[in-house]
């Protein structure tokens, strides 16, 4: 029997940035109007909700993610990176945390991800997975492309680990970007 691949991809996408690298609000807002801006490229379903998925990818918020991680009396190092993860089970959290240690890595959070899903439609709804957080830092001193690298390798161990779980995802892992992502209109993408 072949093994059926999921394939993820994106049909259309906008850039923002700021010409002296400094990130602000205003950015954000300016790209998610851009965002909502680009709905003709996206299916909606009959609820009038539910899309094929918009999302943003940002630069790490490094201060909101060590505030946060305060929050729930963890004091992140210097070198840490957030995951933003799908899942459909809590126990995939425990083959997270195995497969960070075995890249010389460490999962020290798992934070749940507030959403608001007046801003989704039936069928999000019905299809909404686990959205945690998962802080991780590295179990040694290690560069910073190194950090990076393994935490590309773990990511791609863990999708082809749960291959067999098409809602299992991680959009993104990583200590410099961030990806926030729904299966929503990107008119409703501020909302969740």
């Amino acid at each position: 029997m072949a093994q059926i691949t999921q394939e993820r991809d994106n049909c259309g996408f906008g850039l923002i940035a700021h010409v002296d690298n400094q990130p602000t609000h205003q950015m954000t807002k300016d790209a998610i109007t851009a965002l909502s801006r680009m709905i003709h490229r996206g299916a909606i379903a009959a609820d009038g909700k539910s899309g094929d998925g918009s999302g943003l990818l940002l630069s790490m918020p490094r201060k909101f993610m060590e505030k946060s991680a305060a929050a729930e009396g963890v004091d992140l190092p210097k070198q840490y990176a957030v995951g933003m993860l799908f899942l459909t089970d809590e126990a995939e959290k425990e083959a997270i945390k195995e497969r960070c240690e075995a890249n010389d890595l460490k999962a020290v959070l798992f934070r749940t991800v507030p959403i608001d899903t007046e801003a989704l439609g039936k069928q999000a709804i019905e299809t909404l997975p686990l959205i945690y957080q998962v802080f991780v830092v590295p179990n040694s001193i290690i560069a910073t492309k190194r950090f990076e690298a393994l935490l590309y390798l773990t990511r791609k161990e863990l999708e082809k680990q749960f291959a067999d779980r098409p809602a299992f995802y991680i959009p993104s892992l990583s200590a410099t970007t961030i990806a926030y992502k729904g299966l929503v209109m990107p008119t409703h993408i501020e909302e969740i």
